[in-house]
């Protein structure tokens, strides 16, 4: 199966006794799975959901066969206009986890922040954007694919036959237009004040951590009994 789709996220809270913490990470786990499953279209996927504390950092993924995602981007016509909608759909159940996130281990003004780790949806986005702008060939694409699919392409060659359709058929990017070098006008140089250096304050002693949570949740299929394991780090 390949990472559809993979997002991080980091939420300042305090520490949660055990049972608070897999409840509330439980219950994340069910609210993001119903968001991957109403906006995320893909007919089969799996779903896992890693959650640490000191404070929340968490990690969230949607893993899919090639063919569930050929079928997905055969919904929205083009090949070109399927990926991108799927990747919109992506960025929008991401989100959304961060927001829960927030919600379940804080609130919704807490301090953090979430980083969309990338996935094989966005992958293919920006090589459609590298083809378009004529970085790359689309059979140059088509090759990236392969070595980095492995046996995972091979397995839908339907997929790799559309996929060459869209990189060919795709409208390329106009060419940007050279600027004179005259263009701009060159800067008067400005002085920079010099900052004097601020003494150091003292560092405040450190005290031993609580014990720290990690759980992970994991649904190897749409629909399928979840699994949850929690250990402490």
């Amino acid at each position: 199966m390949l990472d559809v789709v993979t997002t991080s996220f980091y939420v300042k809270s305090p520490a949660f006794a055990k049972t608070d913490f897999e409840r509330y990470s439980t219950q994340l786990f069910d609210e993001w799975d119903s968001y991957v499953e109403s906006h995320l279209r893909l007919p089969d996927y799996a779903v896992t959901l890693v959650v640490e504390e000191g404070s929340i950092k968490g990690l969230g993924r949607v893993a899919a066969t090639v063919g569930a995602l050929y079928l997905a981007i055969g919904n929205y016509g083009s090949f070109v206009s399927g990926v991108q909608t799927i990747r919109d759909q992506a960025s929008y159940v991401t989100g959304a986890l961060f927001e829960q996130a927030k919600a379940r281990f804080g609130c919704r003004s807490a301090r953090g922040n979430s980083k969309q780790s990338g996935g094989e949806i966005f992958y293919l986005r920006t090589l459609f954007d590298r083809v378009q702008r004529g970085v790359m060939t689309s059979d140059q694409a088509m090759q990236e694919v392969q070595d980095r699919w492995g046996a995972e392409a091979a397995s839908s060659p339907e997929f790799l036959t559309e996929l060459a359709r869209g990189l060919a058929e795709a409208p390329r990017f106009p060419e940007q237009l050279p600027l004179p070098g005259d263009f701009w006008e060159p800067c008067e140089e400005v002085d920079i004040p010099q900052r004097e250096p601020k003494p150091r304050l003292p560092r405040a002693p450190e005290y031993p951590v609580p014990q720290h949570y990690r759980i992970e949740i994991f649904r190897p299929r749409k629909g399928g009994n979840k699994k949850v394991r929690l250990t402490t780090k």
